[in-house]
């Protein structure tokens, strides 16, 4: 690699992915199952971002972060959702 180009790049993708999880797993309703690999996927984004495997860990700390709203959100859902068709 010449002198003076960019970071190792090799685990780019994984912030790319928790972000993308993260989004859908809000926009698109799928809470539980967009929302926990958002979760995964920017710890393991900031991880590699801290040892200098990637160059975009604030990707997968927004991804972790929209993954844990998303998560919230769809457990919430699910719980008023239980409770109206069961409820009293």
């Amino acid at each position: 690699m010449p002198y003076g180009a960019g970071g190792n790049t090799s685990k780019n993708a994984l912030g790319i992915w928790a972000l993308v999880l993260g989004i859908l797993s809000i926009v698109c309703c799928l809470g539980l199952l967009a929302g926990i690999p958002a979760i995964i996927l920017g710890q393991n984004s900031k991880k590699a971002a801290a040892q200098g495997l990637a160059t975009n860990g604030n990707l997968g700390n927004v991804g972790f972060i929209l993954g844990i709203v998303g998560t919230v959100l769809g457990t919430i859902g699910a719980i008023y959702n239980i409770s109206t068709r069961f409820g009293s």
